[in-house]
């Protein structure tokens, strides 16, 4: 593969690590009173703010429409539940929960797009469902699942289809793509936010709110617009296994700095997803870089 090949990989990769920390700033706001789905809503509508301004300064138009669009809407879906699961469950937990995601693109990938379903496919899958489960505590059912713990699975799904899309429907500009996720984002954020209350007054209000916009002009603007350019270069399941970078920066950090639980199971499972990430990303690129396979 040529540098241009790697570049989307490149920027898809770093995107993630920068993601992984994105429950620094959603706690932060918390802890400043923005409870719930107040502070990732609140990062969100800065980016839409910022990206809006973007465009009014550069002469650009919103041009989006069918597949971009929809993939761009489901994103924001992806997006918001994701900063909602952040604040409902452990960090651990809403990571790798979220990226259990690559189960759902290669099966829309195989089922829509018509792309092969190949041997090291299935296995890459047997593990990150594995690891899915050594991260639950190695239980299944829906008493098992809290709300945060809902939240992470449904952005996994909504991503899952909004890459698809996104990838299907051919080159649309990055930055219309980020304005249509940011302002999904809020609105679905929105009524969960209102039924959550009210946020929490004391002197930190006052800070917390321009603290968010501004957290979504610098922080979630431009790593939101790099993940959606290299959504459109690259397939699907290779776009969402190469975010589980976001797994080593996410979960390292969580175990490190949020107190929260981490023990032998959640450390076998990332293991087990981050190496069903690496060997279906690797296989894919080296066939595809021998001419003629």
């Amino acid at each position: 593969m040529d540098k241009a090949g790697w570049l989307p990989v490149g920027m898809a990769t770093g995107s993630a690590v920068i993601w992984g920390l994105w429950w620094i700033p959603i706690r932060w706001l918390e802890g400043l009173g923005l409870h719930g789905a107040w502070a990732g809503m609140a990062m969100n509508f800065g980016a839409f703010l910022a990206a809006l301004i973007w465009i009014g300064l550069t002469g650009r138009r919103l041009n989006l429409r069918g597949r971009p669009l929809v993939g761009a809407m489901l994103v924001g879906v992806a997006l918001s539940a994701y900063s909602i699961g952040l604040a409902y469950t452990d960090v651990v937990r809403a990571v790798l929960l979220f990226y259990l995601a690559p189960v759902w693109s290669k099966i829309i990938e195989w089922a829509f797009l018509n792309l092969p379903w190949r041997r090291s496919t299935t296995l890459a899958l047997g593990a990150a469902l594995l690891g899915g489960f050594l991260v639950l505590g190695a239980e299944i059912g829906t008493g098992v699942l809290n709300m945060g713990d809902l939240f992470s699975l449904l952005s996994g799904l909504a991503w899952a289809a909004g890459a698809a899309l996104v990838f299907a429907g051919g080159m649309a500009s990055a930055i219309s793509l980020t304005v249509v996720t940011a302002f999904c984002a809020v609105l679905l954020a929105l009524p969960l936010a209102v039924l959550s209350g009210a946020p929490t007054l004391g002197d930190g209000l006052a800070l917390a709110m321009p603290a968010g916009l501004a957290g979504g002009a610098v922080y979630v603007l431009p790593i939101m617009a790099l993940t959606l350019w290299s959504a459109q270069r690259l397939a699907p399941a290779t776009i969402t296994f190469l975010l589980t970078a976001e797994i080593l920066s996410g979960v390292v950090s969580g175990a490190l700095w949020s107190g929260e639980p981490f023990g032998w199971m959640q450390a076998t499972g990332t293991v087990l997803i981050v190496l069903a990430a690496l060997s279906e990303v690797l296989g894919g690129h080296s066939r595809r870089a021998v001419p003629g396979a």
